[in-house]
C-alpha cells in the first residue's frame, strides 16, 4: 500500500439525541509508519467485511459526488483534499440529526494505491472500552482504557478511482449494518445507488468460480476438476430456501477460508456484492448440459452455450462448435482411427 493523504474528523452525537457536534481537522496527518498501519488495518479490516458494489447517484443535488468531482478534478493537492472532506462531514450533520440511534464517531478520509488502484476512502471508527490487568507491589489492578477499534468498521465506503476512469459500473463498494435505519444515512450521504442485478452477480460468480483455482476434495485430497466443482457450487447455492448466496460462507464451505473468493475477486477486479439472491438462469450455467441423438453425445457446462456452443440462425439443423482444443482433439482422434 503506498498512503498519499489521510485526515481524521470527529462528529459527536449520542444514541437517542438530536444534538451533533464536529470536530474539524485543519491539516492532514503526518505520512507516517502510523498512519500507513492506521490505513492498512482498517482496510484489511474492510476487505473481510460484507462488501456491497454501486455507483454515485449523479441526480441533481447530490452533495458528496458533487464536492468528490470538484476535488477530482483540482490540482488534488493538501488542501484540495482537506477542504472536500470538510465540506462532505459538514454535509452528513443535517442527515444524521433525526436518525435517533445514530451514534458518531472518527470519519477516517484517506487516499491511497493499493494493488495497482486508486482509492479514496471513509472508514468510521469508535473507541471502545478495554482492561488492562497490571502487577501492583502486593496483587494486581485492572484498570479500563479506551483504544480505536479497527477491526470492527462501524461504517465504510471506498471509491476505485480506476473503474471511474475506465467508464466501469460498481466503482463505488461499501459495508452496510445490519440496522437498516443506521446504515441508510450513511448512503444517503455519499449517495449511493446500486445497479447490478442478481443476474449480473451470478454471472459474475461463474466467472470467479471457472477462474480460481478449485479447492481439495477431502476425501481424496486431490483438486476437483472444474465441472464437478462447478456442480457442486450449484448444489450448494440452489440448496438455499432464500435462494441467497453468501460468498464468505460458500467460501469458508469449500476452501475452508471466509476471505478466499472475495481476495480472488478484489485480485481480479471482479465486483460481487458478498450476499445476493442468486438468478435461478445464470445458475444453471454452473451445470452440464448432455443431448444424446444420432449417434452424437454432446455433454458440456452450460457456461458453454452461445459462446463455444450455439445453435445457427441460419439453419434449424446446424449446431456450431468453436473451439480449437476441441477441433484439434476431434482431428487427433480422426487420425489414430
Amino acid at each position: 500500500m503506498e498512503l498519499s493523504k489521510i485526515i481524521i474528523h470527529e462528529l459527536i452525537k449520542e444514541s437517542e439525541s438530536n444534538v451533533v457536534n464536529l470536530i474539524l481537522s485543519d491539516e492532514l496527518i503526518p505520512n507516517n509508519l502510523e498512519s500507513k498501519t492506521l490505513i492498512t488495518s482498517l482496510s484489511e479490516s474492510y476487505k473481510s467485511d460484507k462488501i456491497l458494489y454501486a455507483v454515485f447517484d449523479e441526480s441533481e443535488g447530490k452533495y458528496f459526488p458533487e464536492k468528490y468531482v470538484e476535488y477530482r478534478e483540482s490540482e488534488r493537492d493538501n488542501e484540495n483534499f482537506i477542504s472536500f472532506t470538510r465540506a462532505v462531514i459538514g454535509n452528513l450533520v443535517n442527515l444524521i440529526k433525526p436518525i435517533t440511534f445514530a451514534t458518531g464517531g472518527y470519519f477516517v478520509f484517506s487516499e491511497y494505491q493499493d494493488n495497482g488502484y486508486q482509492y479514496i476512502t471513509v472508514f468510521l471508527i469508535r473507541d471502545v472500552e478495554g482492561k488492562v490487568i497490571k502487577k501492583t507491589s502486593n496483587s494486581y489492578s485492572i484498570q479500563t482504557i479506551e483504544y480505536v477499534d479497527t477491526k470492527n468498521l462501524a461504517m465504510a465506503c471506498r471509491i476505485n478511482e480506476n473503474r471511474i476512469e475506465e467508464d466501469d459500473v460498481n466503482y463505488l463498494s461499501f459495508i452496510q449494518l445490519r440496522q437498516k435505519e443506521v446504515s441508510e444515512y450513511f448512503k444517503n450521504w455519499i449517495s449511493i445507488e446500486q445497479l447490478e442485478s442478481s443476474s449480473d452477480y451470478t454471472k459474475s460468480l461463474y466467472s470467479i468460480i471457472t477462474q480460481i483455482e478449485t479447492p481439495l476434495n477431502p476425501e481424496t485430497n486431490i483438486r476437483y476438476d472444474i465441472d464437478e466443482f462447478r456442480n457442486l457450487v450449484y448444489n450448494y447455492a440452489s440448496s438455499s430456501p432464500t435462494k441467497t448466496i453468501d460468498i464468505k460462507e460458500l467460501s469458508l464451505h469449500f476452501y475452508q477460508d471466509r476471505d478466499k473468493i472475495t481476495d480472488y475477486a478484489e485480485g481480479n477486479n471482479i465486483s460481487i456484492d458478498a450476499e445476493f439472491r442468486y438468478n435461478e438462469r445464470q445458475l444453471k450455467k454452473f451445470i452440464k448440459l448432455e443431448v444424446n441423438r444420432d449417434g452424437i453425445n454432446l455433454k458440456f457446462s452450460r457456461g458453454a452455450l452461445n459462446e463455444k456452443v450455439r445453435l445457427s440462425s441460419d439453419n434449424p439443423n446446424l449446431v456450431i462448435i468453436e473451439s480449437q482444443n476441441f477441433a484439434n482433439a476431434l482431428r487427433r482422434e480422426i487420425e489414430n482411427n
